[in-house]
């Protein structure tokens, strides 16, 4: 009865936030593997779309899932290895495996705020001065799939983004950074929110 009851807790669209390790230390920063990805539960099926320059990974899949105790089943098989959703709440849930060694990732619930009511906008050519946690650097859209950053890069490789309409939330990809939800655009700023241990707000505002 709990399992099913937290099945009908997950329907609804959740986005990666946050990762930390068995002491409870957030091991994001902006040199580790950024974390992407966006979870949408619906009565039973499970369908997880991914940054898709993230190349250990199919860019979307769907499943089949339900919860043995706090195990995932999916498409009837046994529990993904040590996969746990821990204590599902309102707005979050904690996800463990041994794939991720002793990391556990947090995942958000997506509320309908913030998705994108304004008018459609174009990011690719633009640029954009980014403040996010205690950095500052101005990015360059520089065609459908490349960015340019002053403060960042990967050594000699290119810096990817991907722009996802999903739901009606628009979500932001990119390279170094965790997920950014574009909730509207006034003028030349464009208003954004991420996630961490809570949700943080950010501007994202056009220069020349």
């Amino acid at each position: 009865m709990t399992s099913c009851q937290n099945e009908k807790k997950l329907n609804g669209t959740w986005i990666s936030a946050y990762e930390y390790d068995d002491n409870d230390s957030i091991s994001y920063d902006l040199s580790g593997k950024p974390f992407n990805q966006i979870w949408e539960f619906n009565d039973g099926t499970l369908k997880i779309q991914k940054y898709k320059y993230d190349f250990f990974h199919e860019d979307i899949s769907s499943f089949k899932f339900k919860l043995k105790g706090n195990k995932f089943v999916i498409n009837d098989k046994e529990p993904y290895l040590s996969d746990i959703i821990e204590p599902i709440e309102k707005d979050s849930f904690v996800l463990s495996s041994l794939s991720y060694g002793n990391s556990k990732l947090v995942y958000k619930k997506l509320d309908d705020s913030l998705k994108n009511n304004s008018a459609d906008f174009k990011l690719t050519g633009n640029k954009y001065i980014r403040n996010f946690k205690k950095w500052t650097d101005t990015i360059h859209f520089v065609n459908e799939s490349v960015y340019t950053s002053s403060g960042w890069t990967m050594g000699d490789s290119d810096l990817k983004w991907e722009r996802v309409n999903y739901n009606g939330f628009d979500i932001l990809f990119t390279d170094i950074y965790i997920p950014f939800i574009l909730k509207k655009k006034v003028g030349n700023k464009i208003y954004v929110t991420t996630f961490d241990k809570q949700k943080e707000d950010y501007i994202l505002e056009q220069i020349e």
